[in-house]
């Protein structure tokens, strides 16, 4: 039995919302408390009245001792139930309400065909999300792999509407990257006029899907195939954690990449790595020979994939909404995603 733990895939956090049995997106709006609307307002900015002046803006106003004046081409985005500040947006910033958002994903739910999954929301309303399981799985050497798409947005001005496409490894919860030989595993479009137009053509990522749920059965099981040394996997490890720097600092300092993920101190403190990337390092190490389903795995491609997926979504100890998005979106996507590239050339 392996010491680690199964965290869940990102998208099921503590605060999110079961709406597997959810028809429509109105339907998962309403049960995730979704069903709120925001809309921008002026900013002003706030300043210490000057005495017997005459205010030049026609929009100023004074009240008190503070003079206010509004700030141009910046908003505010707010939610209207509660009148709660969201973000700081540009002019051009065309809000997306939660009910338009997954709408046009409405004709893909249904028997068999996608099934939503979770929905919420990160702290007042900033970014929300919702998942959907897509019908079909991939099978590598009889491990499934469960294919979803990730819908957020966010009201405070940090990301646009993004799609994302995310193998999930059922027996540990592994978040993949399916990005493996393509630019991105998501699509995104920013916040403007056109935004609404985007959203109701981006079905079309339905096809794509299918498309890249074909081709990574193929890659999958081709890395389940191909054979993989417990030096060649450290190389990779070595890879994704250490620059280019240290990788020659190792190597100019007469040491190996084994010595390092050993926690040789005197390999370590000759190459200059710091202790985090050795934890790392060493622990990634572990998690491939110990981890979660990596067993039948190792000394294989796939083994070492699931390595560097598996320490990302399982030992990796950030939470919450930096859980999501680095896994998703964000660096610890970026690292599964290297490893993919360096496992397939």
């Amino acid at each position: 039995m392996s010491k680690y733990l199964v965290k869940g895939a990102p998208f099921r956090y503590k605060g999110a919302v079961n709406v597997e049995d959810c028809v429509t997106s109105e339907e998962v709006i309403q049960r995730s408390g979704l069903n709120w609307t925001v809309e921008k307002c002026n900013i002003y900015a706030e300043m210490t009245a000057i005495e017997n002046n005459t205010v030049k803006n026609k929009d100023s106003f004074n009240l008190g001792f503070r003079d206010y004046a509004p700030i141009d081409n910046v908003f505010g985005i707010y939610r209207t139930d509660y009148n709660i500040p969201l973000g700081i947006v540009k002019g051009r910033y065309t809000p997306v309400q939660n009910i338009d958002a997954f709408k046009f994903f409405d004709k893909a739910i249904g028997k068999d065909k996608a099934i939503w999954q979770t929905a919420g929301y990160f702290g007042n309303g900033e970014r929300i999300f919702v998942s959907a399981k897509l019908p079909k799985n991939i099978l590598v050497h009889g491990d499934p792999v469960e294919n979803y798409l990730v819908f957020t947005t966010s009201h405070d001005g940090t990301s646009g509407v993004r799609i994302l496409f995310t193998p999930i490894r059922v027996i540990c919860q592994n978040t993949l990257n399916a990005a493996i030989k393509s630019s991105t595993n998501y699509v995104s479009f920013r916040h403007t006029q056109s935004v609404h137009k985007n959203i109701s053509i981006a079905d079309e990522i339905l096809g794509i899907c299918n498309y890249q749920i074909d081709n990574l059965n193929i890659i999958y099981n081709e890395l389940y195939k191909d054979k993989c040394t417990d030096k060649e996997a450290q190389s990779i490890f070595a890879d994704i954690i250490l620059s280019e720097e240290e990788k020659n600092n190792i190597k100019n300092t007469g040491h190996t990449i084994e010595q390092i993920i050993s926690r040789n101190w005197i390999a370590i403190e000759d190459s200059k790595i710091s202790m985090k990337k050795v934890n790392v390092l060493s622990e990634m190490n572990n998690y491939y020979f110990d981890g979660i389903g990596q067993k039948e795995y190792v000394g294989t491609k796939w083994g070492v994939y699931n390595a560097v997926s598996g320490y990302y979504s399982n030992v990796d100890n950030v939470e919450g909404i930096k859980r999501m998005d680095t896994l998703l979106f964000g660096s610890k996507s970026k690292k599964i995603e290297t490893a993919g590239k360096l496992l397939t050339i």
